[in-house]
């Protein structure tokens, strides 16, 4: 027997209730139950739907869908950091690489002109503080649209990585531009050389983030356009 359009989004009401509110985590466990529930439904024409859809989820194991759905979630966080090294990749092979670098001896010969070594790391952490706050503001309404998709969702990872470069920013100002008298020691070496590397590496990544996130967007409207849901 074949599942109607009614059936079908039943099913996917039963896989939500289940805990799986994401719409293409739903479509991924539909993929995998749908044959299995035609086949129940088929040899035994008295079982309900419900019920059918209960014995496939036991037949799952005691976690249930949740191997479906790690493993689709790894599928989608894997290509997403696909993504950011592919974008890395292009930056420094591209005319693109002129922007950060540009943006360096900029900074550097501000050091220069203010007769200050360090503030071109200060000038670097504000650049940074304001991207990320940019970032956010940016992508605020596009988070909310699209936060039903777990192929989105997995891009918070990005939006982690702000967060981390805000604090990195907030620590890069206090241990390496300000704290003068508490740089002695081993420890505080590597503790200010790890900030550095730590700003250095957001410095870069802020030029690839948004195309890393737009790819991810991309992604989830194909998805809407083959699902037909927003």
């Amino acid at each position: 027997m074949k599942l109607s359009k009614e059936q079908i989004e039943q099913l996917k009401k039963l896989i939500s209730y289940k805990g799986y509110p994401e719409i293409d985590v739903q479509y991924e466990i539909l993929d995998h139950v749908a044959c299995k529930v035609e086949e129940l439904m088929e040899s035994n024409p008295k079982l309900t739907l419900p019920d059918a859809f209960q014995k496939v989820h036991a037949s799952f194991g005691i976690f249930g869908f949740s191997a479906l759905e790690e493993s689709y979630k790894k599928m989608i966080e894997k290509r997403l950091w696909g993504y950011y090294w592919n974008e890395l990749k292009q930056l420094f092979t591209s005319y693109r690489i002129i922007f950060p670098l540009g943006l360096l001896v900029i900074f550097f010969q501000s050091s220069a002109l203010l007769e200050d070594s360090k503030a071109w790391i200060l000038m670097m952490i504000g650049f940074l503080f304001f991207s990320f706050i940019w970032i956010v503001i940016r992508y605020w309404k596009t988070h909310k649209k699209y936060k039903k998709y777990a192929s989105y969702m997995a891009s918070n990872s990005v939006f982690q990585m702000t967060n981390f470069g805000v604090l990195m920013c907030l620590y890069g100002h206090n241990f390496v531009y300000r704290q003068e008298g508490s740089q002695e020691g081993l420890f505080a070496k590597i503790l200010i050389g790890s900030i550095l590397t730590a700003i250095v590496f957001l410095f870069i990544s802020i030029f690839i983030l948004p195309r890393v996130l737009d790819r991810s967007i991309a992604d989830t409207e194909a998805l809407i356009q083959v699902y037909g849901e927003s």
